[in-house]
């Protein structure tokens, strides 16, 4: 079985040229942008704009790291259009706070909200009998994802596999959120999900991640890192252990990761980049989330198998 790889590299700040470099740099083992995108070729690329709120906040993904991502997909020749469904207020007011917009503007870069959406039909034996995947996510011939290192006062962590909630179109997050508030649950929903609408390509902005109270209201934690790769679950994996949470406590990445999604275990993960024991800080404060019991482990690993 061949090794799931994730690159990564550091990056301190989020100056315009350094950022480009840094995303060049993280791609380059990947194959560089290339070796995801076609000339011609539409590719949605899918941020981490849970609701507008100011770039230095750490609660979104940086206005640099669009840029830059945008432009590596221009350089080979693909049509960017970015979208997303802010889960608070409207798609141009959440991008305009967060500074996105200004980057959408200045690289003519249309905007999509995700209103329209494409049931898609689950077999027997899911939480739900279809999901309403946007559809520009469902049309696109690339999704890349860029997810936000952020911790999660429900499941731990946040990152890849949670990024891909807002593919979900409107009100149906929140009834989501209101049907399936137990945590085993709700991340098996999110694992769901994720191998419906799993993206081409994660790149995960921990220049500036979020700690504590996150997603939302926790502190800036500078981090000064980003990843990448094709396997979100390994992306995530690799993340948690950076910042100190043993990526099997987050239940959407243990999960994902045992309906095969992807794989959450550091010796099954091809590092590129510097070695994981340097990168690693005992910094990052976790959310006080209460450890999952033997029983939720392992009805979820039953769960997982049936799937």
């Amino acid at each position: 079985m061949s090794k799931s790889r994730v690159s990564v590299v550091r990056c301190s700040t989020y100056d315009a040229a350094r950022v480009s470099q840094s995303v060049q740099a993280l791609l380059a083992p990947l194959g560089g942008m290339s070796a995801f995108v076609s000339p011609g070729q539409t590719v949605l690329i899918k941020p981490n704009l849970i609701h507008g709120t100011a770039p230095e906040r750490g609660a979104t993904t940086h206005p640099q790291v669009l840029q830059a991502v945008i432009q590596e997909v221009r350089a080979s020749g693909g049509v960017p259009v970015v979208g997303e469904s802010p889960g608070y207020e409207s798609l141009s007011v959440a991008a305009r706070k967060s500074g996105l917009l200004e980057v959408m503007e200045e690289l003519d870069v249309p905007g999509i909200a995700f209103d329209a959406w494409t049931d898609v039909r689950l077999d027997p034996g899911h939480l739900v009998p279809s999901l309403p995947i946007a559809a520009p996510v469902a049309d696109a011939d690339v999704v890349i994802s860029l997810p936000k290192l952020k911790s999660h006062g429900l499941v731990v962590y946040t990152g890849c596999v949670k990024n891909m909630f807002g593919v979900i179109c409107g009100t149906q997050k929140a009834q989501y959120h209101l049907r399936f508030q137990d945590r085993e649950v709700f991340s098996r929903l999110l694992a769901e999900i994720y191998a419906v609408a799993r993206p081409t390509l994660s790149i995960l902005d921990g220049v500036i991640g979020m700690d504590g109270n996150g997603p939302r209201n926790g502190d800036p934690a500078p981090l000064g890192l980003m990843l990448a790769g094709t396997d979100g679950v390994a992306v995530d994996a690799v993340a948690c252990s950076i910042v100190g949470i043993d990526p099997l406590e987050s239940p959407p990445i243990r999960i994902a990761a045992q309906m095969g999604l992807g794989t959450a275990s550091l010796d099954q993960i091809e590092l590129a980049g510097p070695p994981i024991e340097t990168l690693k800080t005992s910094s990052f404060r976790a959310p006080r989330a209460a450890r999952p019991s033997m029983r939720q482990r392992a009805m979820s690993g039953r769960a997982g198998r049936a799937m």
